[in-house]
This record gives structure tokens, C-alpha cells and sequence, in this order.
């Protein structure tokens, strides 16, 4: 059993090191700004400290963005190095203590949460988000008139203006162009007022508005999915320039033969129609392949596509392997990623699984081991 697998793994997922560091070039080049990398999520599935220490060390990046408290403790404490970071999503009035200890950034995304700060005598450096349009979180323009009181009584000038885009992936939408003239009304506002700091980041832009060269007033940038490779509408004709990150294999761990009218799996809902050679893969809904997936979407083996059969369980799925006669025990087996001229993409198993990309990466669980290469 030792010589079976050329890796000791029942599934690994290979992180592209180098990819990762070509896609932020490629970002950088695009939008002509700084780019401060979102490595939230574990750096949507890839790993936060090997990637942030990639970027941070190879990319030249002196800032990195994560959703939490918990996400931002972690990176500081593995990261000691001089580099900011900022919560976009995690705030809240009680954990302020714990931004001052560990030097963190708080994205303030509500007016009760910066009426909270009235009762600090220290306060950490702060940006402020508005919500122009987005509808999750942010300041509504109709409650800057109050926030920019708060702001005067703090005493405070904002090291940071946020917004968040709700389609810069659509390539015709006019949306994006409506919440960029909200954001420029309100930005000017803070300068008048002298409330914001003149050197403050002001970052609106993500992936899709990258590609699609919606910067607006955006002096950094905030890149997620494109950093891994993946555009967030595979139909722009920019994202041609990135590069997956990230390929998913598993091994074949039996091989079986079928008879007409045998069934396979739970649910028996793959029947048998023909004589047919399936190969059970050591992959299941547990490592993050989606039960969507049933008897939908193909995995490469040998060179060749190979359609799934039946359910997808737990730690196992079957494929049909009728037509590919290398096929053996311990046959390598892509999930994600190239072999040969054949090629499955993180947008594939999305479309497959009737979701997106964010969510496949995102989804692939910790027992499945990264491994980094370059």
C-alpha cells in the first residue's frame, strides 16, 4: 500500500505560489493602484499564512484585508511584520481593546458603533464604510449628516473611506457608476469638513471593477477572487491574463465492474446501462466536494473526462471510467486543474453545482491538505 500513492494523501489541493504573485502583478498593472489583497476566509481556501506571507514578501504588499477580529489576531500574530490590516466586516463596540492591543484596523460600518467610540479615550486608527447601495453594511448617506457630528466630537480625522460594489462583475450594468458618484458626493463632504485624513485609503474597487476599470476615487484596491485566478464573470475579456492558483486531486482507491441495471451507490440513482468500469475516487461532500454534484460534472482520469455516477457521499465518489482502460488503483484524479489537453476550473464544478466559484474554494475543506509549490 506504501507504493500505491505517489503522494500520502487521500486528496490534496497544490497552491500555485508563483500564480498567486502573477495575478497581484497582473491586478497591480491593471488598476495602476495599490493593491491590498483580501485574504479572508483562508485566503478563499488557499491558506491565509502561506499566501500572506507570499504577498507580503514577494508581492510587496504592506497592507492585507480580512473579514474578522479572529482572522486578524491570527495573521498579526504569525505575521509580527510592520504591515497594516484591516477588518471589512467584523467590528464590534466591545472588541475594541483587542484592536489597540494587536495594532488592527476597524472598518466602522455602523453609526451606532461609531457613536460607541465617544466613550474610548484611546482609539485605534479607523476607516469608515458607506453603504452606497450594496444594502448589507455601511453607513446609509442619509446617516452621514450625524456621523460627521460624531466624527467632530471624537476629535478623530478617518485613516480610511470604504465601499463595496454590488455587480462591478456585469459588464453592462450602470450600477456600480451610481454608487461611485454617491461615494465621490460623501468623500468631498469629509474633505470639506476636514475629517479625513489627506492621506487616507480610499478603497472602493474589488476583482470585478479591476477588470472592468471602475476605480473611481479608489487609491488602493481590494482584489480577492482574481488574486487566486478566477474572475468573477469569466466573460470580461481582462481576466484572460489570470491565472488559477490552485489544482484539486484525489486518487482512485478501487476499481469496479457494472452489469446492466446495477445500481450504484446511496439512493441507487445511477442505474447501469450497459456493461460498464467505475472508479470510486477518494473525494466526498466532507472534503468539500458538493452533492450537487450527483450524477453531474466530470473529473479528468488519464487524460480523459470522467462522468460522475451516482451520489456524491460522504468521502467517496463514483465516476465512470468505461472508456479509459489506464484506470487503476491509485490513478491520480483531478478535480480542479489541467492534465493533458483536458481542463476542469473552479467555474466548471460552480456552474455544475449551480453556485459559484467563491463558494467551491471556499468550501474545500481543512482535512484536505494544501501544499505549496514555488
Amino acid at each position: 500500500m506504501g507504493t500505491l500513492f505517489q503522494f500520502p494523501y487521500r486528496s490534496v489541493a497544490e497552491v500555485s505560489v508563483r500564480s498567486i504573485i502573477k495575478n497581484l502583478v497582473t491586478l497591480r498593472s491593471l488598476s495602476q493602484r495599490e493593491i491590498v489583497p483580501v485574504v479572508k476566509a483562508d485566503a478563499y481556501g488557499h491558506g491565509i499564512l502561506p499566501v500572506s506571507r507570499a504577498l507580503v514578501t514577494r508581492g510587496s504588499c504592506h497592507t492585507l484585508c480580512v473579514a474578522t477580529l479572529e482572522e486578524a489576531i491570527e495573521l498579526r500574530k504569525k505575521i509580527p511584520y510592520a504591515i497594516s490590516i484591516w477588518v471589512l466586516s467584523g467590528f464590534l463596540p466591545h472588541q475594541l481593546e483587542a484592536y489597540l492591543k494587536y495594532h488592527l484596523t476597524p472598518v466602522i460600518h455602523s453609526l451606532n458603533h461609531l457613536k460607541s467610540l465617544l466613550y474610548h479615550k484611546r482609539l485605534p486608527e479607523i476607516h469608515l464604510k458607506l453603504d452606497t447601495g450594496m444594502r448589507r453594511l455601511g453607513l446609509l448617506p442619509e446617516e452621514m449628516a450625524e456621523a460627521y457630528l460624531t466624527l467632530e466630537r471624537l476629535g478623530i480625522k478617518l485613516s480610511g473611506f470604504a465601499t463595496h460594489f454590488a455587480e462591478s462583475e456585469n459588464s453592462v450594468s450602470k450600477f456600480v457608476d451610481e454608487q461611485i458618484a454617491i461615494f465621490h458626493g460623501v468623500y468631498q463632504e469629509l474633505l470639506h469638513r476636514r475629517l479625513i485624513q489627506t492621506d487616507a485609503s480610499i478603497h472602493i474597487a474589488n476583482t470585478g471593477a479591476v477588470l472592468r476599470k471602475k476605480i473611481g476615487l479608489s487609491y488602493s484596491v481590494r482584489p480577492g477572487i482574481g488574486l487566486y485566478g478566477i474572475s468573477p464573470n469569466p466573460r470580461l475579456s481582462s481576466c484572460e491574463a489570470l491565472v488559477p492558483a490552485l489544482s484539486w486531486k484525489a486518487r482512485v482507491l478501487s476499481v469496479k465492474s457494472l452489469n446492466p441495471l446495477d445500481t450504484v451507490g446511496y439512493g441507487r440513482s445511477y442505474k447501469a446501462k450497459r456493461r460498464e468500469k467505475i472508479a470510486i475516487i477518494s473525494i466526498g461532500y466532507a472534503d468539500g466536494l458538493p452533492r450537487l454534484l450527483s450524477n453531474e460534472g466530470n473529473v479528468i482520469m488519464g487524460g480523459r473526462k470522467a462522468s460522475i455516477r451516482g451520489q456524491v457521499s460522504m468521502d467517496l465518489t463514483t465516476v465512470d471510467c468505461t472508456s479509459i482502460p489506464s484506470v487503476k488503483e491509485g490513478s491520480l484524479v483531478t478535480l480542479i486543474g489541467k492534465e493533458g489537453k483536458q481542463t476542469v476550473t473552479a467555474w466548471d464544478i460552480a456552474n455544475w453545482a449551480r453556485t459559484i466559484p467563491y463558494e467551491i474554494l471556499c468550501g474545500i475543506s481543512p482535512r484536505v491538505p494544501r501544499i505549496y509549490l514555488d
